[in-house]
């Protein structure tokens, strides 16, 4: 999953209906910080005065990015084409609210061997199967399929 698709799933998890500045200091959060900041800070919410919160994963980052506020709220203002959009940022500690990468389906318990009878059959079926390689890709599956077909 790419930073784009998180940012995507993360604004429509904090995103208040009608915000759409919030979306757009999100998108173009990574640009104005760098990408891996992503990681450790992300803009949570937006007040109606325009200030930005920044939920930082710890104290150094919520520094870190405070020392860099006034570039940060100035590239952003650039990009967003609006020096108005964000009239503060403010930088809280709270792990809890960063979106969380997506870590795929758990991974998938080894399959026992083909039963013996399955391999067999299979190798007699791709005998004729010049390349070595493909053969063996082909009788592996047809055992599998051998073994599906005989529990079904």
């Amino acid at each position: 999953m790419g930073v784009g698709d998180l940012l995507g799933r993360a604004t429509r998890a904090f995103t208040r209906p009608g915000d759409s500045v919030l979306a757009s200091v999100r998108a173009a959060w990574p640009e104005a910080t760098g990408p891996g900041t992503v990681n450790h800070a992300y803009p949570t919410r937006r007040s109606r005065a325009g200030v930005v919160t920044i939920a930082c994963s710890d104290a150094v980052w919520a520094h870190e990015l405070e020392a860099r506020a006034e570039e940060i709220e100035a590239r952003l203002g650039a990009i967003l084409e609006d020096p108005d959009a964000v009239a503060g940022l403010r930088f809280v500690v709270a792990d809890h609210a960063l979106p969380v990468a997506d870590q795929g389906p758990p991974p998938r318990a080894a399959l026992p061997p083909p039963d013996p009878r399955a391999v067999e059959r299979a190798e007699q079926a791709t005998r004729d199967i010049e390349d070595p390689a493909l053969r063996d890709l082909v009788t592996r599956a047809a055992a599998r399929a051998l073994e599906r077909d005989k529990r079904s």
